[in-house]
């Protein structure tokens, strides 16, 4: 039963009114920000009156974001003029400490910065003691979502084919668990139940990939997960917490890369036959059609792309890193067919869809005061990433020469699909989903969840993703940014060019309108600093003094009076059977864990180092030099136990070498996740009035005794409660 149907009739009402006045106001949080855009979001909204020239302090900005995951969230029920439960989150020794030293001990701010709830740890409103480190609000529920809550949980528990579940901290495997229902019954007795993210199981896997093209059979035990499953499915342990391959829910739901949809020729194009919808929604040409939006723009879509390609034709300097042209890319401008007008023709672009991705996982946080990080508050500012990833490939008319890559032309998808050159090089879309509040968020992954009910190919599932992806991709899916696309970055990775391996970054920077623009390189530092112990690399302080913070800080443009962020990321090895590239530190004593946990924790973070020894993968997840489709998957993503550490091993190409061991199974950790977003529950906090507690934060140092006076009407935040225990990940791959 969905969450819509299990509220009562006066809470669907209440909920169609908020929906309402989102609809009509909550434009301006439609916004997803990157590094790059982080002043335009503060932007949106309006700050708070200055109460004298003086310097605000932490407290006094209301900067206070939950610091970390915290020990504990619970609910209880509550006799509250401003809610008919109570929250209460329960931070570390560590955390309070810190709180402590900033002065904000007394609360956690959730939301943007006019628009804020408050947990409080003052003893006052609803809080019992203060200064336990227990941290209490009053909110909205349903009793009815949360018995539903716990029912869910006891059936995914009862449905499950183990009992034991992986525990990801971050992207590594750490063990696993036998996961608790959520106590419905001590919540009706008035106790603190808690409330930890949802129960979710990874479906068995059997060891080899599976595409998910089977359609389930309806009415059977795996009907509600789409999963087809064989006898020889492994099931999790203590002994084995991750299992080598896919399982149908991950083929159909979080890595879509089944021939019935890539080579869909209702929705997709082939350039190797010239087959297919040259005018598809799930085309080169639709996605850079919609990205440029020549109706507001006034920006022709082939125009667009060639500007785009044009990039590698010169050398880009960028936050003081010059990344190199690569002239063989005049080649494919050359060789790809033109309109009349002699511009690209999009209709017949050389370039074939490999997989599409939704990434609820990478869902951000707003983290209270004016900063916007990834983080676990529970406050969406959207809900992560739609993806899809293209790769080049030669028609059968084009020259090869001066191309790197697989020496002859291959068929591919099927028998009949033609022959191409694929080429080591992908094209990879990463739209920011334009969804921010919580019920809104939850639908999505529902949605999600319910897809792989259907097997891919059929008019039912295609059709539903093509609803899916549309809603993000269109023009006009987010006019808070450029062009009203609602594009976070496009990213490429190739050695088909020339070598060696390199990953650019491209976003639209300019507001309204903007061509792709080549930017910094998320996550990663100029390559100048990896290795470097001759006193200029900044790879070595950074680690020591900033990186092995928790959680961990992003790459920034400078730091150290120096700029740091690279401008593309390259790895020197070409042979993919040569894995030993990964960011290294001369001077760090790895023998001490903290050390050797932040080395790993940067060249995971960093593009090339996840794409290359950190997770044993030959530079790509999703192979789009594959010869026959669907496109091989890297084993980070389907399953790797007890990786190595390259810093400490004695033979960096051997995977077994190096201490401490790591496991990584990525699509696993996205199941889980994507899972139990689709069943969290959307709690209503009343916001607090801004100005008034400033206020009273400058005069007397603490908070009010009532959040709310002075406000014209009550406003309520929405924010998904269990999220804030949720395994936050801070890598952008």
């Amino acid at each position: 039963m969905s969450h819509w149907r299990r509220l009562s009739r006066k809470s669907q009402i209440t909920a169609l009114a908020v929906l309402a006045l989102v609809g009509l106001f909550g434009l301006p949080w439609i916004w997803a920000a990157t590094a790059a855009d982080q002043k335009e979001v503060v932007g949106l909204y309006p700050t708070s009156p200055e109460i004298d020239s003086e310097p605000a302090t932490p407290a006094e900005n209301l900067s206070a974001p939950l610091p970390e995951v915290p020990q504990q969230v619970a609910v209880r029920s509550a006799a509250d003029p401003n809610g008919n439960v109570a929250v209460t989150v329960q931070l570390s020794a560590a955390a309070l400490a810190a709180k402590q030293a900033e002065g904000t001990q007394e609360f956690i701010t959730i939301g943007n910065p006019d628009h804020q709830t408050i947990l409080r740890d003052d003893g006052k409103g609803g809080d019992a003691v203060a200064g336990d480190g227990l941290f209490t609000g009053a909110a909205l529920i349903d009793p009815e979502d949360l018995q539903a809550r716990s029912n869910d949980d006891a059936a995914a528990i009862a449905s499950a084919g183990s009992s034991e579940v992986p525990v990801f901290q971050g992207r590594s495997v750490a063990g696993v668990k036998v996961p608790q229902p959520f106590s419905y019954k001590d919540f009706q007795a008035g106790q603190a139940a808690d409330l930890g993210f949802p129960v979710t199981f990874v479906d068995p896997e059997s060891g080899v990939e599976d595409t998910g093209t089977t359609s389930p059979t309806p009415g059977s035990p795996t009907q509600a997960t789409g999963a087809d499953l064989s006898s020889a499915a492994t099931p999790i342990t203590a002994a084995s917490p991750i299992v080598p391959g896919t399982n149908a829910f991950q083929e159909r739901a979080l890595i879509i890369r089944s021939t019935a949809v890539v080579q869909d020729p209702n929705r997709t194009f082939n350039p190797c036959t010239n087959g297919g919808n040259r005018n598809g929604v799930w085309t080169f040409k639709h996605l850079m059609t919609q990205m440029a939006n020549p109706a507001a723009s006034g920006i022709d879509p082939s125009d667009f792309a060639q500007n785009w390609l044009t990039h590698w034709l010169a050398n880009q300097p960028i936050n003081g890193d010059n990344v190199l042209s690569r002239a063989q890319m005049q080649s494919i401008i050359n060789q790809w067919p033109k309109l009349p007008n002699g511009k690209l023709d999009l209709g017949q672009s050389p370039l074939r869809l490999l997989a599409i991705l939704p990434r609820v996982d990478l869902r951000r946080t707003t983290s209270g005061g004016g900063s916007y990080v990834a983080n676990n508050s529970g406050s969406f500012l959207d809900a992560g990433e739609l993806r899809f990833v293209f790769g080049f490939v030669l028609p059968p008319s084009w020259s090869s020469t001066g191309f790197v890559g697989p020496a002859s032309n291959t068929g591919y998808g099927s028998t009949t699909g033609g022959t191409c050159r694929p080429l080591p090089f992908s094209v990879i879309f990463e739209y920011r989903v334009p969804k921010c509040q919580c019920e809104g968020v939850v639908q999505w992954a529902q949605r999600w969840v319910s897809l792989a009910n259907y097997a891919p190919g059929t008019p039912t599932y295609n059709r539903l993703l093509e609803t899916l992806t549309q809603e993000v991709v269109r023009a006009n899916a987010n006019p808070a940014k450029p062009n009203g696309s609602a594009l976070g970055q496009l990213r490429t990775n190739e050695v088909g060019l020339q070598a060696p391996w390199e990953l650019r970054e491209f976003q639209l920077s300019q507001f309204p309108f903007s061509f792709l623009r080549e930017s910094t390189v998320a996550d990663t530092p100029e390559d100048g600093n990896n290795n470097n112990a001759n006193g200029l690399g900044l790879l070595a302080p950074w680690i020591q003094n900033v990186a092995v913070t928790n959680p961990q800080p992003p790459v920034p443009l400078f730091w150290n009076g120096r700029t740091f962020q690279g401008g593309n990321a390259l790895v020197p090895e070409n042979n993919p059977n040569l894995i030993t590239f990964h960011w290294k530190a001369p001077g760090l004593n790895y023998g001490i864990a903290s050390l050797n946990q932040g080395r790993h924790l940067v060249s995971l973070a960093a593009c090339n180092g996840c794409h290359r020894r950190e997770t044993f993968t030959p530079f790509v997840h999703v192979d789009p030099s594959t010869p026959v489709l669907p496109a091989t998957l890297s084993r980070f993503l389907t399953g790797i136990a007890n990786l190595g550490d390259p810093a400490t091993s004695g033979n960096v190409s051997d995977p077994t070498q190096g201490t401490p061991k790591r496991s990584f199974d990525d699509l696993a950790r996205r199941e889980l996740d994507l899972k139990g977003v689709a069943r969290l529950n959307c709690f209503q906090f009343r916001t607090v009035n801004v100005a008034f507690v400033q206020e009273a934060l400058k005069a007397t140092g603490h908070l009010p005794d009532d959040l709310f006076a002075g406000q014209a009407e009550p406003r309520r935040i929405s924010i998904a409660v269990e999220d804030m225990k949720r395994n936050v990940v801070f890598e952008k791959h």
